[in-house]
């Protein structure tokens, strides 16, 4: 068996890795859409978003870019839990502050 294709992943951790960075990517373009609704809000005197919703974003943002560099960088177990994570991340700040 070939060392390579040894540390190579599966292509359902592939699929895994795809689509949580994708989620990823969504998360971190919702983080800088709240960071710029806010910063109008503010400068019009308007509501806005509100700290917590910007904070929490950014947060989430920066969880999911590590679970994913975490899941691009490693063949093993930690590629599908990392994935899984960014998931559950993605859900919970989709669910908390947009759909509830």
């Amino acid at each position: 068996m070939d060392v390579e294709a040894a540390k190579r992943p599966s292509r359902a951790y592939g699929i895994l890795r795809a689509l949580s960075g994708v989620l990823a990517v969504g998360l971190v373009l919702l983080a800088l859409g709240n960071i710029g609704v806010q910063f109008y809000a503010n400068s019009r005197d308007l509501p806005g978003p509100g700290t917590l919703s910007v904070v929490a974003h950014v947060v989430a943002a920066l969880l999911a870019v590590g679970g994913q560099i975490v899941a691009d960088r490693y063949a093993d177990w930690k590629a599908p839990v990392s994935s899984l994570v960014v998931f559950v991340v993605a859900a919970g700040t989709l669910w908390t502050f947009w759909w509830a």
